[in-house]
Parts: structure tokens; sequence; C-alpha cells
């Protein structure tokens, strides 16, 4: 392999001025964040006191200490762990996906189940810490994009987001050239997702000569979302901004200008320019009023932050260093030589082979390498797919796990695998299984819960190695199921309920039902009915985020009354007033009923016990994990 020289002096210029033009562009853009129309800015609001708090930089500084604590080795896991501990976000896929996490599930299940937000801009604005610390290589930086998009985004549009920038901003360091770069992040994503597709059309209309505002209509009429936060969107207006832009002013200014999600497509935009043009050419207009303070969120703490662009530079750096040698990239970071990239043309190769392999990767299923703690070259692979339905088991319901476990030693391997599950609880009996070299054995096994229903269950997967007809070793490998809530639904005034369980918080008619959406007729009230056990007496905000107009009642008295069709936003802290309450809830059981109003359309509705904006310490809007439905 041939060796690449990163000078360390240029390492720090591309870095700081990557972090630098974050701090611009997430300041700028964050006091219109949501505006959907054409926009006039011309400069940052008032600003008397440095940059504003924005969670573009905010989650990354969190990754760097992440980096810091699990080194080269980094994935999903620890990153997951890392949101329970220091990050205290409700917004959308965030709250979501902690939700999950609190609740004891793993990415990429946790990203993906029951989250209506994985195709948002959460994951995507995440991307340079990934870049600057895997500098001129695009695809370990892709790698750490996949794991840490994976917990909030699984499934979506929001991966493929990060990688793209990701890889983009990595290839910063061995070429400058805006349209090649943009090739080389589009080599990184697949080529039908609607991110590549909103990207290829606005290339296209940008080449045919259409102006920048003809191009924005475009991508709204094409690719748009009424979502503000939607990536494909918000990802063409950032490199519009770079397309159309003549210099570094005009371009964040005409990003941010597309509206929508305005922070973190000026945020990444200036981030990605900045590491271009380097802090010394990026214009003292808009370097001064932020200068070179790291401000951090209020729900974002209990870790060392960085108190300037300086320690967050140095500290990336310093991780860069060991994940270009832990990844024998061939990449040499010197404090005297020139910079000089030997780098092959492999993006091609690297993309056909272990990144697609990552956009392949099923959602409903995690991967566990054994012994745990392994992070490369395990003895064996356990994969446990949940199934289409997700991690979710109601009161004495059945349900079918598929569990694989792979030998990846050089012998042949025997024992026994079991499950260890909640007490009266219907368990399988445990199995001889003799595997050789790179061979797999596939379990699928039927459980069926007790009649005691709780908020998640831990159940436990037990591989039992045995040597000479003796017990050797035994590995358990603890997994959590949450519980499925318990409904009774009806088509019609006249219908008998019908009895369904749900795995999430979405009730969906013309699935429950069986019905296709046609028949789902405008003005028509459908019913639906559950409970709600409440351990302790709380005030909370309870959501009914719904795409039609509809009714809660708690306890016989409507506490929700839309009478309108609304955008759906079934988000913790920004869903619609009119579908919302907020209460003293006491503790017990609660009567939970549904009215929803047919507009034609499918019909779906979102049930959310959440805390209020006022609590104790700064992190508001959570979800009650221990409050159950049904």
């Amino acid at each position: 392999m041939s060796t690449s020289i990163l000078n360390e002096q240029d390492y720090y210029r591309i870095v700081y001025g990557g972090w630098l033009g974050k701090n611009i562009g997430g300041t700028l853009g964050g006091p219109v964040e949501g505006k959907k129309e054409l926009l006039e800015l011309t400069f940052y609001p008032v600003l008397p006191d440095g940059p504003l708090e924005n969670d573009d930089l905010d989650l990354q500084l969190v990754w760097l200490h992440a980096l810091e604590q699990y080194g080269p080795g980094l994935t999903s896991r620890e990153l997951g762990q890392k949101w329970m501990e220091h990050i205290f976000f409700p917004f959308d896929e965030y709250g979501y996906a902690l939700a999950n996490l609190r609740r004891g599930l793993l990415a990429p299940v946790a990203g993906w189940f029951n989250n209506p937000f994985n195709d948002c801009m959460g994951s995507p604005i995440r991307s340079e810490i990934w870049a600057m610390a895997a500098p001129g290589a695009p695809a370990t930086a892709a790698h750490y994009a996949y794991q840490d998009a994976i917990v909030d985004h699984a499934g979506g549009e929001g991966v493929y987001g990060e990688m793209f920038f990701a890889a983009l901003e990595s290839a910063i360091f061995f070429e400058k050239d805006r349209d090649t770069l943009i090739e080389i992040g589009m080599t990184y994503i697949p080529e039908d997702c609607r991110t590549a597709k909103a990207l290829k059309d606005l290339i296209r209309w940008h080449s045919e000569g259409k102006s920048w505002i003809e191009t924005r209509s475009l991508i709204l009429e094409y690719h748009g979302n009424d979502n503000f936060c939607d990536a494909p969107q918000n990802i063409a207006f950032t490199i519009l901004g770079w397309l159309y832009g003549e210099d570094f002013e005009d371009a964040i200014l005409k990003a941010v200008n597309c509206g929508y999600d305005t922070d973190c497509t000026a945020a990444t935009l200036g981030a990605i320019l900045g590491m271009l043009l380097g802090p010394e050419e990026l214009p003292d207009k808009w370097v001064k009023p932020v200068g070179d303070r790291v401000v951090v969120s209020p729900p974002v703490k209990g870790f060392p932050a960085p108190k300037d662009l300086d320690e967050l530079t140095r500290r990336t750096i310093r991780m860069g260093k060991q994940i270009l040698a832990a990844w024998d990239t061939g990449i040499l970071v010197h404090p005297d030589l020139p910079t000089s990239w030997n780098r092959l043309e492999a993006s091609a190769a690297e993309t056909a082979g272990t990144i697609r392999e990552l956009w392949d990767r099923k959602v409903t299923s995690n991967l566990y390498l054994l012994p745990q703690g392994t992070q490369s070259c395990p003895d064996a692979e356990l994969v446990i797919d949940f199934g289409s339905e997700g991690p979710a088991i109601g009161a004495g319901q059945r349900k079918t796990l598929h569990f694989t476990l792979t030998n990846r030693s050089r012998v042949p391997i025997d024992g026994s695998i079991a499950l260890e599950l909640p007490k009266d609880w219907a368990r399988p009996d445990e199995l001889e299984v003799s595997l050789q070299p790179d061979e797999s054995f596939q379990w699928d096994v039927e459980i069926r819960a007790s009649a005691v229903a709780a908020a998640s269950h831990e159940l436990t997967f037990c591989w039992t190695r045995i040597h000479d007809h003796s017990i050797w070793a035994v590995q358990k490998v603890p997994f959590a199921l949450i519980s499925a809530s318990r409904w009774i639904v009806w088509g019609t005034e006249n219908d008998a309920g019908k009895e369904i369980y749900v795995s999430g918080n979405r009730l969906a008619w013309e699935e429950v039902l069986g019905l296709d959406s046609a028949l789902l007729t405008a003005n028509r009230v459908y019913r639906a009915e559950t409970t709600l056990t409440n351990p302790i007496e709380r005030e909370l905000r309870l959501i009914a985020a719904a795409n039609s107009p509809v009714t809660l009642k708690l306890n016989g008295q409507t506490v929700i009354d839309c009478k309108e069709t609304l955008e759906f936003m079934p988000a913790y802290n920004r869903c619609h007033k009119e579908q919302w309450v907020e209460l003293t809830l006491p503790a017990g059981i609660h009567k939970v009923e549904l009215e929803y109003t047919g507009n034609g359309y499918p019909l779906e509705v979102y049930v959310l016990p959440v805390a209020l904006r006022n609590t104790t310490s700064p992190g508001s809007y959570y979800y009650h994990t221990d409050i159950l439905l049904g």
C-alpha cells in the first residue's frame, strides 16, 4: 500500500475551518428553522454573546467524547449508550429512539421500531466528526456515519444522508473539485434511494440553467415533504446552495433561504465550505460575530465539552490519528512533511463491498459478536431477528423469534442453545448444536408471554459450549421485548369490536381492520378503545396525533377534540395543540377511547404519553416508558 501524507498543520486548518463553518451556518439558520416559505435572510440575527446553541454541533461533541472513551472500535451499541447518558432531546426521531433505548432495545432495531421520523435530518447533520476523524478515507467515514445514523434513523433516508455527507467531507482532504466531491459522496448511497434521486434531479436542473429559485420549487414539487425535517429535500437544498453560490456568503444564504430545516442546511454547507476554504478564507464579516466559542444546549450534558474551536479541533485530530492507524488506511499525519496523496481509486470497490453490505443489513434484527465485547474477528456471531412486527409482545400473546448462530472460529464447535424467559412464560426446549467453521444454524422459536404486562421484558439467549462431553463455558446474550398494547377497534357503529395488538404507538385502521384505504369512507367515524396504566400520579402531556379529525376520551371525559385535518405530526415536542392535553393523571388504570373521522385517506393515529416542557432538569417532553397502553 502506498503511504499518503497529511501534514498536521493542513489537517488542523481543514478541521478548524469545518467546525467554524458549522458554527456560522447553524447560528444563521437556527432562528428560522421550520419556516417553509422562501426567505430573505442577509445576515445573522442580533448575537449578543457569540454563536447560538445548535444540535447540529452539540451531538457531535458527544460523539467525539464517545471516540475518546471507546476508541476506533466504536459502534452503534456504544453510541446508543451515549444517547441515554448525555442527550435529553425529545425532538422527533431523537425522542422515539431514546424511548426505545431506555426500554432495552439496541440499534438498528431501536432506530427503526415505531419511528415515524427515520427519513429526517437528525443524522445527516452529524457527519463532520466522522469525516474529520477519518480524513481522506471516505469508506471509513461512511462506516462510522452508518453506525451513528442507525441509532435513530435505521431503515430511513437519514442513514443515507449522513453517509453521503461523511464520505464527501472526508474526500475534501484529497479532492477540492465541487462536482467530483458530490459524485464521491453519491457512490456511498444507493442509486435508487430518495436522497440520490433528489440530488440527481438537482444536478440536472442546475445544468439546464434553471435559476436557484426555480430549482427550489422543482425540488419541493418532486421531492418535497410537509415535514420540514425530511432529509431528501433538505440535502438537496444544502447542495443547491453550493451549486448556485458565488462565494461562501452567497452559498449559505441561498441554502438557508430555501427554508425548511434551515439550521441543518446552512450548518452542513458552512462546514463543507469551511473545510475547503480554511479559516483564513472565511469572511471576517461572518467569523467575528461567532468567534471561537463552543456553546452546548442544556439538555446535552454530563461530558467534557470543548471550551472552544481550538480544543475541539485538537481533540478531533488526536482521535483521527488513532482511526487512521486502526483502519490501516495508509494515511500518515506528519508534523513536518508536506501533504502528499497517493490514493488508489478504490471507492467503487469499497462501495461494492463493505458499504453495500451496510445498505443491505436488516433493520429488524440485531447482530452480536461473541464473546461479547469483541470488536472484530469473533469466534461466533448471533443474529436475533424480531420479524416485521418488531420487538414487542402482548400479555398472553405468542411470538416467533429467529436466532442465527454462526461459527466464525477455525474449528468445529459443539454445545447447546436455550432461552431464559421471564416467570410463567412458555419456553422452548434446549437444543443441541454442532457447527463446522463458517456454518450457521437458524433456530425459529415460538414463545408465549404470561398474562402479566410490563413496559419491557428481559430475555436471554444462552450458548453453552461443550468440550469432551463437559460444559466448558456459557455465554449469555440478554435482549429485550417491549409490551404490545391491546386495543378493541370498530369499523362502523354496527360492527362487533375486533381485538388487536399494536406493537408500537401507531394505530392504522386499514391495517388493523384489513380494509383497503379506499374503503375508509370520508366522514365515517371509526372507534378504538384501550387502557392506560400509570404507576404513579404525575403531570403529563397526552397526545393523539392524527391525520384526520380525532377525539380522545379519558375515563369517559373528552379531553382532546380536534375537528379538522391537520398536517400529520406525531412528535413529542411539536404536535399540534389541538391534538394534545396536559393534565394531572392519578396512578391506576384509565380507559382511553378514540373516535377518528375518515377523510378518504389511510387513517393513522399515535397515542403518546410524554412529559411536560418544564422538568426538574433540562430535557423535556420525553416519553414515559413506564406507562402501559393496553
